[in-house]
């Protein structure tokens, strides 16, 4: 098995199609069917259903589909760094964000580090903390905006200023119009859009003010818990830089009162990826221009 063989896998089982794969992949049609039979008989398994109008994926060929792309992410990555190494100035950096990063990131310091390196690329992974934070331990990521809590353990964490939750709320709870912060005593009857990053943060602050909530949603992006709220259907808790970059001017921002409701986003590498100059320079960008705290 190697890696030509994966990215060929790769191709068949996103087009469906072998003739649409070899297209993809600038190849003619029999060496690809060729290399994908090599790779089953390799591996003793089938890894496509062939039927008249295209292929579909086994089992044993959706288990390989995962194990591929990390394989060859991690092969890119790796000629990406060694030449990154050499030059120092060029090269890509693999940058993952999560859902509740965009009202801090991009902002002006990225932009005049992508200004002054031209040659440099970003390729950007989106996803929750928790599979960010696995991929950077796994090297295919270099550095990533996380949003606390998370374990900081051997990591390289900047932290962006600390900033409130927020309720945003259908303009329909004209009770709120006048109120600049809402308790949680406010939110409880409501039908609330939870972003599950702070399910225990709520759980916790709901239960020891004796309060039963109304959850409407759990969701995995904060940017749906808005959409939600947008389209009048509950009121969504995310990170306030959130809800004010998202903000359409059809729902209601409100702070929440209780202090405990305070989160940050940081932006986090690992000491082996702070040892490439191109790694090292991002993060030196970030700490001139001083949009964070400081390191821990």
């Amino acid at each position: 098995m190697n890696l030509k063989q994966l990215r060929y896998f790769l191709a068949v089982a996103e087009e469906g199609q072998m003739t649409a794969a070899a297209k993809r992949l600038h190849v003619a049609q029999p060496p690809l069917s060729y290399q994908i039979k090599q790779l089953e008989q390799e591996l003793g398994v089938t890894l496509f259903n062939r039927l008249p109008q295209g292929v579909t994926v086994t089992a044993a060929g959706k288990l390989l589909v995962g194990y591929a792309q990390q394989l060859t992410q991690l092969s890119a990555t790796a000629e990406n760094k060694v030449r990154a190494l050499a030059h120092g100035i060029t090269g890509t950096i693999n940058l993952g964000t999560v859902s509740s990063s965009a009202g801090v990131i991009p902002n002006p310091a990225l932009r005049k580090w992508l200004q002054q390196h031209a040659d440099v690329q970003l390729s950007v992974t989106e996803g929750n903390t928790y599979e960010l934070l696995d991929d950077l331990h796994k090297r295919l990521l270099d550095v990533a905006v996380l949003r606390t809590p998370f374990n900081g353990q051997h990591l390289v964490c900047r932290y962006f200023p600390s900033e409130r939750m927020a309720a945003v709320l259908p303009k329909q709870y004209t009770q709120f119009t006048h109120r600049r912060q809402l308790r949680l005593s406010d939110l409880a009857p409501l039908p609330l859009i939870k972003y599950r990053r702070f399910n225990e943060l709520f759980h916790v602050a709901f239960l020891e003010a004796g309060l039963t909530p109304h959850y409407l949603m759990t969701c995995d992006d904060a940017r749906t818990a808005m959409h939600w709220a947008s389209r009048q259907l509950g009121v969504a808790l995310v990170p306030r830089s959130l809800a004010e970059t998202y903000d359409g001017g059809d729902v209601l921002i409100r702070s929440l009162a209780d202090h405990r409701f305070e989160t940050h986003l940081a932006l986090v590498t690992t000491n082996e990826a702070l040892e490439t100059p191109l790694v090292a320079g991002f993060m030196a960008q970030f700490e001139q221009a001083r949009p964070l705290d400081n390191f821990h």
